[in-house]
């Protein structure tokens, strides 16, 4: 998998492969029949944002967190719009471009000081990216990336009072932010995101570590990388149900 460039001449591209490729398939089946809420006009709306990001992105002072955290819920909506009609007219090769779309995008928005409060796609494809990584410098830098985006989270997201949902995107980011960094085989980036999931996600190490060592035990994997696993394993012990 190719690298992420979080540039919006990138992402812009990114998202004019899938607009156009949603913007064929009704053509030629005619399945959004609703003019007002179909692909063309999608299409007109993300145009607009990337117009006004490239401008952000050139100049050097940022706007302020509260104008830009609105322009990061409006488009994240946007891409959830198109998701859905990608859904709708039953795309199947859009799921890695949409994902990537989502998480660059993200990206772009908690580097340019957004509070985020729609992540749930954003996580889910985190999670996607993740599981479909080999590389491990990918997987590092994918890792990194889920860290700046859980940073820029909206407060009521970091809370993280519910915890009845085990899909929520504060859960599915942090534990995807570990599996990458293990994965990885990077001991430094390990103990880093680790020490950060000890703070935002303490309810689910024992399991997290447990698995991971199984995991780690099953491999042919460096000593320090077990021995770390092990470390924090023993931190935080899994007691299984009887």
């Amino acid at each position: 998998m190719s690298s992420l460039v979080i540039e919006i001449p990138t992402i812009a591209d990114q998202a004019l492969g899938i607009m156009k490729r949603v913007i064929d398939e009704n053509e030629k089946t005619q399945k959004i029949t609703d003019q007002a809420s179909g692909p063309l006009p999608l299409a007109s709306a993300l145009s607009d944002f990337f117009q006004l990001a490239s401008g952000l992105e050139q100049e050097e002072q940022k706007p302020e967190s509260e104008a830009i955290s609105e322009l990061g819920h409006y488009t994240l909506d946007l891409l959830d719009r198109l998701a859905s009609q990608i859904w709708h007219l039953d795309i199947h090769d859009q799921r890695d471009n949409m994902a990537r779309l989502f998480v660059s995008l993200a990206v772009w928005f908690a580097r340019h000081n957004a509070v985020q409060d729609n992540l749930q796609a954003t996580a889910d494809s985190f999670a996607i990216l993740v599981n479909g990584e080999q590389d491990s410098d990918e997987l590092a830098n994918l890792s990194r990336f889920i860290d700046e985006v859980l940073e820029s989270a909206s407060d009521e997201i970091k809370t993280d009072e519910d915890k009845s949902d085990p899909w929520r995107p504060w859960r599915v980011l942090n534990l995807n932010s570990g599996v990458a960094a293990t994965r990885a085989l990077d001991t430094q980036l390990m103990q880093t995101t680790f020490e950060h999931m000890e703070r935002r996600l303490p309810y689910d190490l024992p399991g997290f570590f447990a698995d991971g060592k199984r995991q780690m035990e099953s491999q042919d994997v460096p000593e320090e990388v077990n021995q770390l696993i092990s470390q924090y394993a023993e931190k935080w012990p899994f007691n299984s149900p009887h």
